[in-house]
């Protein structure tokens, strides 16, 4: 090894600027010689610093470095992994991504169903590729074209991109004065003949304001309008599985998992849904047909994780959340399970349950909460103990968790008296 090596200095030098974050033009795309020759040669040419990741990348992961990237360029038929699993987890990291203005589309033969995923994904800068060097040249100049336009110049449209995301993070419960003011945002956008897009914002304020009959009347009224609106289906699905409609919610999937199979979110919405519904053998069939699409949808591992869990098959289920980068969200439900057995008093299946659970969840995942239920288990069992030994756990884990800390003051009063048998 050379010390010093100027060439060596200056590649490391780059790799630890590009560590921090990345404001340069990202390319998400596998080794494909040609595709990748005409990216670089453009951006080269345009003089703008430019990363190649493979589609690969844990995009979640990296998201703090990534998101800082002045244009996103997907290659659309990647190997590794589609261009809509890639932009889907961009959207699932930060759904007020601005995807029409920010992410470039590269495709070779897209079909309807490709049309129909660019629409629900908001992909509006697509470039059309054929290995010939007449379309090569003009391809490039569309590239060139949607590089260079200005991010952010329609200000209507991007109020409409600040409301949608405001309404899409709202909490199930709203405080009048909040809705009131996000109800004033959207009437100032009211266009002069109504839209499928107006009348669906305002159907999810009259959702928000317990107005159920109305709110379903506008979002018809917005499919009606435009049958091709997919947020309004989103919307209504949404809708439907809040109220506790399953079945309403599933149905409406179907129809839109008939226009594009490929959406992955939705099959692990509708794997969620039959998870509701007790069917778990359909359950499975979903979450398995996502990962078919993308191996990385944690999602679908979490779901299927599940299903091994309640199964009995703790090492497969065990080796799925070891995948998944969201499996924080099976514990919160792992933890919930738990909570419902010592509420009907079944101490003992509940006990099994979490140590079951702890030994299927990653270790960053087996939070505070799991060991204060186990402890709060033990004290509602008369096990002061024990209950006392799993609360010290969960405040190491969290210093400041008061409502360990205070079941610990109560169970350490009690230590001294008769244990249960």
């Amino acid at each position: 090894m050379t010390i010093g090596n100027p060439t060596t200095t200056a590649t490391l030098a780059k790799t630890a600027q590009a560590a921090q974050k990345f404001n340069e033009v990202l390319v998400l795309m596998d080794d494909q010689t040609w595709t990748w020759g005409l990216v670089t040669t453009q951006l080269s040419h345009l003089k703008m610093e430019h990363v190649r990741l493979p589609s690969s990348i844990k995009i979640r992961q990296s998201w703090e470095r990534l998101k800082h990237a002045a244009r996103i360029i997907v290659a659309w038929e990647s190997k590794g992994r589609s261009g809509g699993a890639m932009i889907e987890e961009i959207l699932s990291v930060q759904p007020n991504f601005n995807v029409g203005e920010r992410i470039i589309v590269l495709t070779t033969n897209p079909t309807h169903e490709d049309v129909v995923y660019f629409s629900e994904l908001g992909v509006r800068r697509i470039v059309r590729l054929r290995n010939r060097d007449k379309d090569l040249i003009q391809a490039g100049r569309e590239l060139s074209v949607h590089l260079t336009l200005e991010v952010g110049k329609d200000k209507i449209e991007e109020a409409w991109r600040k409301l949608h995301f405001i309404l899409d993070t709202l909490p199930k419960v709203v405080p009048p004065a909040v809705l009131a003011r996000v109800e004033d945002s959207v009437r100032k956008l009211k266009p002069e003949e109504f839209t499928a897009r107006y009348l669906d914002a305002i159907a999810k304020v009259e959702m928000f304001k317990e107005n159920d009959h109305e709110a379903l009347k506008c979002w018809h009224a917005a499919l009606d309008k435009n049958p091709n609106y997919y947020r309004a289906y989103h919307n209504l699905i949404e809708f439907h599985r809040l109220r506790g409609r399953p079945n309403d919610a599933i149905a409406l999937m179907q129809k839109m998992h008939e226009l594009n199979r490929q959406n992955i979110s939705r099959l692990i919405g509708m794997g969620e849904i039959q998870m509701v519904l007790k069917d778990h053998q359909r359950a499975e069939f979903y979450f398995k047909s996502a990962l078919d699409r993308d191996a990385y949808a944690s999602g679908a591992l979490n779901g299927l994780a599940e299903i091994r869990f309640h199964q009995g098959d703790l090492e497969e289920s065990r080796r799925l959340l070891a995948r998944s980068q969201l499996a924080y969200k099976t514990a919160v439900n792992l933890n919930q399970a738990g909570i419902d057995l010592v509420r009907k008093e079944k101490y003992e299946a509940a006990l099994d349950h979490y140590t079951r659970a702890q030994y299927v969840l990653p270790q960053q995942d087996k939070g505070p909460l799991l060991f204060y239920n186990i402890g709060l288990c033990y004290t509602r069992w008369g096990r002061y103990r024990m209950a006392k030994e799993f609360l010290r756990i969960a405040l190491i884990k969290e210093p400041n968790y008061k409502k360990a800390a205070k079941l610990l003051e109560q169970v350490e009063l009690k230590v001294g008296e008769p244990q249960a048998a």
